[in-house]
């Protein structure tokens, strides 16, 4: 924290600064423009910098010990994120907006592998999905496209292995898969109304 909190006052002085010398000299700035600014701390070392170029727009700040900004912002033509790191450059959480895929927040852990992904999914509402180490979807709990609930469990060969939800009918439904993904168990409600359990053979 203290680390955003040098790179900030170190702008705000700046910025500061430079209106206070055209004050003292009593000139008017109508329009200032410039294409980056660069942030350095008492010593004259880099902490950050505001910029674009044909690319993006953005702005980070790191501290010296740091390779990577500790705090960066970028925004491009289909994409824009605020990225905070650990003091070891490990990308810790990502918020984000994925053109027209909606908005998502990403969670990793202190070795920087992802853990938990929160998005709004375009078509089916909004999201949370839980990762294994090896970044593989485990449990996903969300909305689906008729806007009922639902929570998904995945093995780690990728395969759904439990849905339970609401189905096309507005009931709700359980349904059991094997290791492979093929369904072997169902608990639900039929059309009629009535009730359903129904366990297949393999």
């Amino acid at each position: 924290m203290n680390q955003y909190m040098t790179g900030f006052i170190s702008a705000v002085t700046l910025t500061t600064s430079f209106f206070l010398f055209v004050g003292a000299k009593n000139r008017k700035v109508d329009n200032l423009t410039v294409q980056k600014i660069t942030i350095v701390n008492s010593s004259g070392n880099q902490v950050g910098e505001i910029g674009s170029d044909k690319l993006e727009s953005y702005f980070w700040l790191k501290s010296l010990k740091s390779k990577k900004p500790s705090l960066e912002f970028f925004s491009r033509k289909k994409s824009s994120a605020i990225i905070l790191r650990s003091a070891k450059g490990k990308d810790i959480i990502n918020f984000g907006v994925d053109g027209d895929k909606g908005g998502r927040v990403l969670l990793n852990g202190s070795d920087g592998r992802s853990s938990i992904l929160i998005s709004s999914l375009s078509k089916s509402g909004g999201g949370m999905t839980f990762l294994n180490l090896r970044g593989q979807e485990s449990v996903f709990i969300g909305t689906n496209k008729i806007n009922g609930g639902q929570v998904k469990t995945f093995n780690g060969l990728g395969s759904e292995t439990i849905f339970l939800g609401t189905d096309d009918n507005d009931s709700g439904l359980l349904t059991i898969n094997n290791n492979m993904g093929s369904l072997r168990a169902i608990v639900g409600v039929e059309q009629s109304g009535k009730g359903i359990v129904n366990a297949l053979a393999k």
